[in-house]
């Protein structure tokens, strides 16, 4: 792993991100890893293609297959454009000529469709994470996906309506933004019209947090629906009952009346308290007047200091990033 890797790790490991539950408005998923198991399609796809082809395709990070990787989650080429760019620099040079005879041309259109096939065979949403988006839109929650795919992917999870439970999609290859891209969180946020932190976006990659992270959304990775369930509970929100946001934002407006009223009251008390003991003779009726203002004072205040702590526990809470 490259220091620079190591560094962006521990720049989000084990932070405490402080949440207020009465922002939070949006529920921003990844796709693959979260929603529907990897499956590693492509690399398939590849082996096929060297098997059948008796040619080597290098699988690292190198330069040449990044950019054309980049360009297919981007939308800037197509599935039998990349194919092809891989054949006329892995197959075609390495042909061995027989006389006069034109190289033997690979037949694209068959491994397009061979590779959407394999996808759409292996490729199955998860019905309990399914359940869970159903009842956070119940909750009145806005639930988008932001996922880096490709047009074969995409045909395949558009044909089996898996983007329906959505309300907003934002796929790469038709926004022309990747992930950790900081342009596609922006994209995101100006399409939706919100704030970071009214946002929390869930991915299995930390290297896709972390830009989230740093613009302030409030992140969490996502390991097995069991530890996400936990992360959900931590966070304030395992129920998911119907309009849970209505609940949560209507105990917020609670607390922030009782504040109010409770800033008045010490205003008041202190103007009397001040007309009291300023004037030489202390008439009865301002005597009244500070005692009533002194009791009503703390009565906001025990109130307030009530909903205070009940705000610590129910409207504020704290996830760490695990």
């Amino acid at each position: 792993m490259s220091i620079q890797k190591e560094l962006t790790k521990s720049i989000i490991y084990g932070e405490i991100q402080k949440v207020r539950l009465y922002k939070i408005k949006h529920f921003i998923f990844d796709f693959g890893g979260v929603l529907i198991e990897k499956a590693f399609v492509l690399k398939n796809v590849l082996d096929m293609i060297e098997s059948d082809l008796n040619i080597s395709i290098p699988r690292d990070e190198n330069s040449y297959m990044r950019k054309i990787k980049r360009g297919l989650s981007s939308g800037r080429i197509d599935t039998q454009e990349f194919l092809q760019l891989i054949f006329e620099k892995y197959y075609y040079p390495f042909q061995e000529f027989d006389g006069v005879l034109p190289p033997i041309k690979v037949n694209i259109e068959y491994y397009t469709e061979l590779w959407f096939d394999l996808y759409s065979q292996v490729t199955n949403i998860s019905s309990k994470m399914a359940e869970i988006i159903e009842r956070l839109h119940q909750a009145d929650y806005t639930v988008s996906l932001m996922s880096n795919t490709h047009d074969v992917h995409a045909k395949s999870n558009y044909l089996k309506g898996f983007y329906d439970i959505f309300d907003n999609v934002f796929l790469s290859n038709e926004i022309g933004f990747i992930k950790p891209d900081l342009d596609k969180y922006k994209y995101v946020l100006n399409k939706l019209d919100t704030k970071p932190k009214k946002c929390v976006f869930i991915d299995d990659k930390i290297r896709n947090l972390v830009p989230a992270r740093e613009l302030g959304f409030i992140v969490i990775r996502f390991e097995s629906f069991d530890k996400f369930k936990e992360q959900i509970n931590e966070l304030g929100i395992g129920d998911i009952s119907k309009d849970l946001r209505h609940k949560i934002k209507k105990r917020y407006k609670i607390y922030k009346k009782t504040k109010k009223e409770y800033k008045k009251a010490k205003k008041e008390y202190k103007k009397a308290r001040k007309e009291y003991l300023k004037k030489k003779r202390k008439s009865l009726k301002r005597r009244m007047k500070y005692q009533q203002s002194r009791i009503h004072y703390r009565k906001k205040k025990a109130e307030y200091k009530k909903l205070k702590k009940k705000k610590k526990r129910d409207l504020v809470t704290t996830l760490e990033i695990t």
